[in-house]
C-alpha cells in the first residue's frame, strides 16, 4: 500500500470479501501515512465516515480498528469533523462483530466528546445496546466522569452507573461495579 486511495481500495475489498485478513495491518500502514504526509488527504476522512456507517464493514472481526486509528489521530480532525463523527460513532456502537468496536466508542465518547450529548448517547445504550455492547456502557461512564471538568456532568455519569449497577444484565452489573471502584466510590 502506497497511498491513502490503495489503503480504501483494500479496506473496501476486505469489507467485499469478508476477508478479516490484515484489516489492522492497514490501519498500522495509514498511521504510518498519516505521519509522512502529515495529515491526511482531503475526502478521505469521509471515506471513513462511509465505514462507520457500512454493515459489511462492521461485520469483519478487525473492523474496530478503524476507531482506534481515528482515537489516536483526533488532532488530524477539525471542529466540524468531530461533530460530524458523533452520529455515524453512536449509530454503530453495538453493531461491530468485535466487541471491541462498542469499547473503543464508549471511550471516544467519554473522553473526546465529555458531554452531555456523550452522556445522554451512554445512557440510551445502557438501556437498550445489545449485549456484550451494553455491558462496555460503564466503561464509557467512568471515563467521562474523569475527563469532563463539569462537576455536575461528572454527577450525572456517576448515577448512572449506579443505575447500570441494578441491571437485569450480570456483565453491565459488574462492569458499574468496576467502574464505580475506579473511581473510588
Amino acid at each position: 500500500m502506497s497511498d491513502f486511495s490503495s489503503a480504501l481500495e483494500e479496506l473496501n475489498a476486505r469489507k467485499n470479501s469478508q476477508d478479516n485478513k490484515d484489516v489492522s495491518a492497514i490501519f498500522d500502514e495509514l498511521e504510518i501515512l498519516t505521519v509522512k504526509s502529515e495529515g491526511w488527504p482531503s475526502g478521505f476522512f469521509e471515506e471513513l465516515v462511509k465505514l462507520l456507517g457500512d454493515e459489511l464493514y462492521l461485520k469483519l472481526k478487525g473492523s474496530w480498528t478503524l476507531l482506534y486509528f481515528i482515537n489516536g489521530n483526533w488532532e488530524e480532525l477539525s471542529a466540524t469533523q468531530r461533530q460530524e463523527l458523533r452520529d455515524p460513532l453512536t449509530s454503530a456502537f453495538d453493531k461491530y462483530e468485535n466487541w471491541m468496536g462498542a469499547f473503543v466508542t464508549s471511550e471516544i465518547l467519554g473522553e473526546r466528546y465529555a458531554d452531555e450529548g456523550a452522556l445522554s448517547a451512554l445512557v440510551k445504550f445502557g438501556n437498550c445496546a445489545h449485549l456484550p455492547a451494553r455491558a462496555l456502557v460503564p466503561h464509557g461512564l467512568e471515563t467521562l466522569a474523569k475527563t469532563t471538568p463539569d462537576q455536575s456532568l461528572r454527577k450525572l455519569a456517576i448515577d448512572q452507573l449506579r443505575e447500570l449497577e441494578k441491571s437485569q444484565s450480570q456483565e453491565v452489573r459488574q462492569e458499574a461495579q468496576i467502574s464505580l471502584k475506579k473511581l473510588g466510590l
